[in-house]
């Protein structure tokens, strides 16, 4: 399924939010079958450079972040927010999900899920 995705990426041209100062942000595309999305993804260049089975592994994470839960309750007990931080990443898995559904069948992001397992 990895093999159906066309996958760029570019220095993002805001380096707000980083993780850590090492940390770059990119701007990261997947496109398959005419339809896109764009997303963020950032990594410490010193070790490593956006892959398609790093981002797809992440997004996927955070759209079965999303999906599994029932609410945005559940959501932030399961992953542990006190705060209103817990509301926003809440929002941005409920975009990657949206997305990524629009993208793929479920039995599509089975597979994904399978290919991209243990990275």
């Amino acid at each position: 399924m990895l093999n159906k995705i066309k996958f760029s990426y570019k220095v993002a041209d805001s380096q707000d939010g980083l993780f850590t100062p090492n940390h770059t942000k990119f701007k990261c595309k997947i496109k398959v079958d005419g339809l896109q999305y764009t997303f963020d993804y950032q990594c410490n260049t010193d070790y490593m450079y956006p892959t398609l089975e790093d981002c797809m592994s992440c997004i996927l994470n955070d759209m079965m972040a999303y999906d599994d839960a029932g609410d945005v309750i559940d959501f932030c007990y399961e992953l542990g927010y006190e705060d209103n931080a817990g509301l926003k990443a809440y929002k941005a898995c409920k975009k990657v999900s949206k997305a990524l559904h629009r993208l793929f069948t479920d039995e599509e992001l089975d597979k994904l899920f399978e290919e991209t397992e243990g990275i």
